[in-house]
């Protein structure tokens, strides 16, 4: 995740279905006839390196792919989802569909942290076949060995902790008891409680194909459900009061903020009694980063600020343990809280600062999206949103990620989880850098940052010097 996701996953081979809060099976699926019940549903899986549209195998007038059993995929995968009510009892679709992100980021941070080798968690998003867009957030998982994870009781015993007791395996065509049969889909069976496919009457599973109608479209873009990119405050303040039903914390960080953002804030207005430029440095951990705020900080006589601000910082490692659209909301509304002390700090006097919006975006773009499916250049998720103070210089220093390791061992200290990401996983890596350097209004201005201090300031200067 995502912080949860962790390496490539065949997902030609992944489905499942849910549980609602209340404890009931949806649909009441316990035998062959009720598994019809999965024909109107459309599931979406996004892996680092792909995502995957599967749809069951029936004649609506939808292309179906007929060649979806991998030679490589021989594995069988395990499926969950929960979805239901709001936690105050009403059906709140919103609230609702953020639990069910919240239940499955559990699911995959416990399951990563079992540390079974060669394991693989990736998000599956459920919607209907009509909208295409997905409503609740589901955990695929798989084992990369021979091993079958239906059977893992400790994988079961997180799922079943979380309100999952119902589990799907998935099979493809060169399972046992498919083989030399002619078939391009896979199959969906109920696993019981012990971890053994659950036959009905001589039931296989219902068929699902890879719909291959339009190109796969990222839940990032898809609808603001889970959409991790922010581009005006009240989506971001909408996600935080959704949650307030169960986090403490999302209650006091919206009153943080009521303390620090005006109700009615004229922004244009502000910006033309700014006298002073404002810098803002981005890049990944270790790319130097802080040491280049503190050399521009005295060369302009500047302020510098950090994201997220000091008011919020407390609240921080809990909402860093929240599903991507949650945790990036808390960082936006940070953004705008800061926003304000730069508009009357640059009044008085430059201000400088590490990260913004720049890096709130592109992380939750590269962790919610797959190689395959990142929004190409020009899309609006990289545009600035209207209702934020835009930066009139970004600094981005990139180095290899063979010097920015060894800068990390320097460093000394325990890497962060999301540092642990960024060195495991090197699509995570590549998305993210695209992400920023597809940034606009403004873009990123790019700084090799692997060469000694003096190079990079003179660089930094270079650019500093046409704000004049």
């Amino acid at each position: 995740m995502l912080k949860a996701r962790t390496i490539r996953i065949c997902l030609q081979n992944t489905i499942g279905y849910f549980r609602s809060d209340s404890g009931n099976l949806t649909g009441n699926i316990t035998c062959a006839r009720h598994m019809s019940n999965l024909t109107s549903k459309r599931f979406t899986i996004v892996s680092p390196d792909e995502t995957i549209a599967l749809l069951h195998d029936h004649d609506d007038g939808t292309v179906l792919d007929t060649v979806v059993a991998s030679s490589r995929c021989k594995h069988k995968y395990l499926l969950g989802f929960k979805c239901g009510q709001s936690s105050n009892g009403t059906d709140n679709s919103l609230e609702s569909s953020l639990q069910s992100a919240v239940v499955a980021f559990n699911v995959s941070r416990d399951v990563n942290a079992l540390n079974i080798d060669g394991l693989n968690v990736s998000p599956v998003y459920l919607g209907e076949n009509e909208s295409r867009i997905a409503s609740t957030r589901g955990v695929a998982i798989s084992s990369a060995s021979d091993q079958d994870v239906a059977n893992v009781s400790s994988i079961r015993e997180i799922f079943h902790k979380y309100g999952i007791n119902t589990l799907f395996r998935v099979k493809n065509s060169t399972d046992e008891g498919t083989k030399g049969k002619s078939q391009n889909s896979i199959k969906i069976q109920q696993v019981d409680e012990a971890g053994s496919t659950f036959h009905c009457h001589g039931n296989e599973g219902e068929d699902f194909k890879r719909d291959v109608t339009r190109p796969p479209i990222s839940p990032v873009v898809e609808n603001d459900i889970f959409s991790p990119v922010f581009q005006d405050l009240s989506r971001a303040r909408i996600v935080i009061e959704k949650c307030t039903n169960w986090m403490e914390e999302a209650k006091d960080l919206l009153k943080i903020f009521d303390e620090n953002v005006p109700s009615t804030l004229n922004l244009e207005q502000l910006k033309q009694d700014m006298k002073f430029p404002f810098v803002v440095v981005e890049g990944l951990d270790a790319t130097g980063k802080t040491t280049l705020t503190g050399k521009i900080e005295q060369r302009l006589s500047a302020e510098r600020y950090y994201t997220p601000p000091p008011q919020i910082q407390g609240l921080r490692k809990r909402f860093d343990d929240q599903p991507e659209v949650i945790r990036r909301a808390y960082y936006a509304l940070g953004n705008y809280i800061v926003a304000v002390q730069i508009l009357k700090t640059c009044q008085q006097k430059p201000v400088i600062m590490d990260r913004y919006w720049h890096s709130t975006t592109a992380y939750g773009i590269a962790n919610e999206t797959s190689n395959e499916d990142m929004p190409e250049e020009g899309h609006w998720v990289y545009q600035w949103p209207c209702d934020l103070l835009t930066p009139d210089l970004v600094l981005f220093l990139s180095v290899s990620e063979e010097i920015r390791q060894e800068r990390m061992l320097g460093r000394g200290g325990e890497n962060t989880q999301e540092e642990k990401h960024l060195k495991k996983d090197r699509l995570f890596r590549e998305r993210l850098y695209l992400a920023y350097k597809r940034m606009r209004n403004p873009g990123c201005i790019e700084i090799d940052a692997s060469g000694s201090v003096e190079s990079v300031m003179t660089t930094a200067e270079a650019e500093l010097t046409k704000l004049k």
